[in-house]
């Protein structure tokens, strides 16, 4: 009788999981981006579950990358993100761009990560110029980490677990820790690789095509200074 139960209470969820699926492996048919489809596999795939919240129920709608409905992002229009990461793709964080930010290519963030542009309790600029807080190219964000404004990270920063970052290492290769956070370990930087993976997508757009979100989506002083005349 329990297993019978058990049955009659999972084929709605294995429906809905198959209509799920169909959706994504086919919305790019109908008009769709083919992001459901390219991104599958990668670091940061576009779910639908993020997408829904952001195009249909428009939570984080600003955000031109795909974020997790428990996440929040203020200043999406000055957050500048690199190929293949995703800021707010894990549950829980905290995206402030209001004062600028920008984010390498490939860097992770993990849950319940805060990455601030501006001081709390600042007042944002109506537009910045320059990016307050910098984030290089491979670097990992680890859960439960602050990012201060103003920091700069170079690349290959390893950020550990509940750190707070108030102090810039624009070196990189790098493991910081602590609060507040200091070097313990160097990295050799001909250990780590560079990658770049073919089709690549910045957030929801095929990067053959960023030149689309200059303006539309990024502000055009911020997006120059990453991506030139794309």
């Amino acid at each position: 009788m329990g297993r019978l139960l058990n049955m009659q209470l999972s084929w709605p969820a294995t429906i809905l999981d198959r209509l799920r699926r169909l959706f994504e492996a086919h919305w790019h048919r109908v008009g769709g981006g083919r992001y459901f489809v390219d991104t599958a596999g990668t670091q940061v795939e576009v779910h639908f579950r993020m997408w829904f919240a952001q195009k249909i129920l428009r939570r984080n709608a600003d955000a031109y990358w795909p974020v997790h409905p428990a996440t929040r992002v203020r200043g999406a229009r000055f957050t500048v993100i690199g190929v293949e990461t995703s800021p707010g793709w894990s549950t829980g964080c905290e995206i402030d761009g209001r004062g600028g930010l920008y984010i390498g290519d490939y860097t992770q963030i993990a849950p319940n990560v805060r990455l601030l542009s501006l001081p709390d309790g600042a007042e944002a600029p109506a537009a910045p110029i320059d990016f307050a807080t910098k984030i290089g190219r491979h670097c990992l964000i680890a859960m439960n980490a602050t990012v201060g404004a103003g920091v700069r990270l170079g690349d290959f920063t390893i950020v550990g677990a509940g750190a707070v970052v108030a102090d810039s290492f624009p070196e990189g290769y790098c493991v910081v820790a602590g609060n507040p956070a200091r070097i313990v370990k160097r990295l050799d930087p001909a250990a780590c690789e560079h990658w770049q993976r073919p089709n690549a997508y910045v957030g929801y757009t095929p990067l053959a095509r960023i030149g689309v979100l200059r303006d539309r989506k990024i502000d055009p002083a911020l997006f120059d200074r990453i991506w030139g005349a794309a």
